[in-house]
């Protein structure tokens, strides 16, 4: 639905002095990209900043004692309805700047908000340090979405692990309609969608918000859920930020290697293979193959066959069997018993 908002505030702006009008206007960045600062306008006019805040709402409440006089009162009275229906929709509240999105383009949102300040049931939240500034048709709402956000983290904190919608809802227990969830959700600091779209996680997660060349690895690993050349990881990489929004880090093309160097010297990164790397937490350990032939023998506790050793190391590390077999010969580490199984050489 369409609406002349900018006429309809500029019919209201009729009824106020020039210098309301101005400082209204200045407020609230009609025809600018920013709005003004109380104490920018303050200096302006040589008035304290708690004058300017009270002109503007001395303003506001002329514009409502006179609505029922203005041309464009039934224009408003439409605008108003389009605007309820639209929280309605969202569960009754709505992160203002999809918000904003969904009732006009880019160069009417100055004179929406203005317009909804006008309204007679929405009302505007402050952000704040967890929650970005949202609309709500009733005040009473926000405790409770508060309180739905604060379960929602508590429950990515406690699985480490991002999670998808239905599956959120299912641990928190909430009943209502899975739209109506992701608004609350929507209106949290703390919480946003993972990179692929397909579940939530907190904000400073790689799968959420990958912003360092450590992120952007840990991501790839994880998306892909295999162990990954470091070349593929660098390709994938390239891809992922063509997707992410423009940053000093994010839009930088990286060499090969350093992608490279970043998975040797962090040990979140095991290497199993000729530049194949994995995730640590994916049961890899660090160290030769030697090295990881000791650990085999150490958590088995009891001597294995050559086949079993070769099964065993080939989950851990890509390597040839006989790369295995030459570091089962190292007779300082191992040694055979008496049925030509392999242990660990006692000191």
């Amino acid at each position: 639905m369409k609406f002349d908002y900018k006429k309809v505030t500029e019919d209201f702006l009729g009824v106020l002095s020039e210098r309301s009008k101005i400082i209204i206007s200045r407020r609230f960045a009609f025809g600018k990209k920013r709005v003004e600062t109380l104490e920018k306008i303050g200096n302006d006019y040589k008035i304290t900043r708690e004058r300017v805040r009270q002109i503007e709402s001395d303003g506001i409440k002329k514009i409502n004692k006179n609505l029922n006089g203005f041309k464009t009162k039934k224009d408003f009275d439409e605008i108003q309805k389009f605007f309820y229906t639209e929280l309605e929709k969202s569960g009754g509240l709505k992160r203002e700047d999809l918000f904003l999105d969904i009732l006009g383009d880019e160069s009417q949102k100055n004179y929406i908000v203005f317009l909804l300040h006008l309204s007679n049931k929405c009302e505007r939240l402050k952000e704040d340090n967890n929650f970005h500034a949202l609309w709500t048709l009733d005040k009473s709402k926000i405790a409770l979405a508060k309180e739905i956000n604060q379960s929602i983290v508590k429950v990515l904190r406690e699985k480490k692990s991002p999670l998808a919608i239905r599956k959120i809802a299912e641990m928190i227990g909430y009943k209502e309609g899975i739209e109506t969830l992701e608004t609350i959700m929507q209106i949290s600091k703390k919480i946003d969608r993972t990179i692929d779209k397909k579940s939530y996680g907190l904000i400073d997660w790689p799968e959420v918000n990958p912003k360092t060349v450590k992120d952007k690895i840990y991501f790839i690993l994880k998306q892909n859920k295999k162990p990954l050349h470091y070349k593929d990881i660098s390709k994938s990489i390239d891809s992922l930020n063509g997707e992410l929004v423009a940053t000093s880090v994010s839009n930088k093309k990286l060499h090969p290697q350093t992608i490279h160097n970043e998975l040797i010297r962090n040990n979140n990164f095991v290497l199993i293979g000729r530049g194949i790397y994995a995730l640590k937490e994916w049961g890899y350990n660090g160290g030769q193959v030697k090295d990881v032939i000791l650990d085999i023998l150490k958590n088995t506790k009891t001597p294995l066959t050559k086949e079993q050793v070769i099964i065993l190391v080939s989950e851990k590390r890509i390597v040839r069997e006989s790369t295995i077999l030459l570091n089962l010969q190292n007779k300082q580490m191992f040694a055979k018993d008496d049925t030509g199984r392999y242990k660990i050489r006692e000191s």
